[in-house]
């Protein structure tokens, strides 16, 4: 099913019939990303009578917890509006990364493993996340200062862009204003009022690289 609007078009799933009766794992860090795109998935699961299982799953820093303390609070939200879908509750891997920035490795060497069980014990089918597409070149080298660029070539999280498999990474080729903007077109901005973008331990720190990301892109649809 297609979503577009003045930033970009997405295909939420290209092939309906491979994701039918499956269980999907979606990554959710309760940032606005990933809560978006499950809400997409949910809302075309309903439209379409997919009968797919969305599993959430997630890395729980306890150095900085913030994000995923929200994942349940943002389930419940979607599991309200679609009743007939069957969102699981969140599988977690907890761990400490004692302040180790994510361009390390450190939580991925966590969360990776999480995934790899459930798929070698047939708990989910497919893998899905939200990767994005960073902002224009000249807008991440204007928050380079906080943080390293991310999303271009050869710098930390390009690979993740390159690697993911467009019909699992729905996000792919857009950048946060699309998804912000999803916020607005369906009238869920208390949805979006639920995530964060940060990674800093007390959250919302509006001076990190993600939180002037999602700031960026929040003016420009608001």
């Amino acid at each position: 099913m297609q979503y577009k609007n003045t930033f970009g078009k997405i295909q939420v799933m290209k092939d309906e019939e491979l994701f039918r009766g499956k269980t999907l794992a979606l990554s959710m860090s309760g940032g606005a990303d990933s809560t978006v795109l499950c809400y997409l998935l949910a809302k075309t699961i309903k439209k379409r009578d997919l009968q797919i299982t969305i599993q959430p799953y997630n890395g729980y820093d306890i150095w900085a917890p913030i994000d995923s303390t929200g994942v349940i609070k943002i389930i419940k939200y979607i599991q309200s509006k679609f009743p007939t879908v069957d969102i699981q509750w969140p599988i977690s891997t907890v761990f400490n990364t004692n302040g180790a920035s994510a361009s390390e490795g450190d939580k991925n060497s966590y969360i990776s493993p999480l995934i790899e069980k459930l798929k070698t014990h047939n708990l989910v089918d497919l893998v899905m996340n939200g990767v994005s597409l960073g902002p224009p070149i000249e807008v991440q080298q204007s928050l380079s200062r906080h943080h390293p660029i991310t999303r271009l070539p050869g710098y930390h999280l390009w690979d993740e862009v390159e690697r993911a498999h467009d019909h699992l990474a729905p996000f792919k080729q857009v950048d946060k204003r699309f998804i912000i903007q999803c916020y607005k077109d369906f009238k869920i901005e208390e949805l979006l009022e639920m995530t964060n973008s940060c990674t800093a331990p007390q959250g919302n720190c509006k001076e990190c690289w993600w939180c002037q990301e999602r700031t960026w892109a929040y003016n420009k649809v608001f």
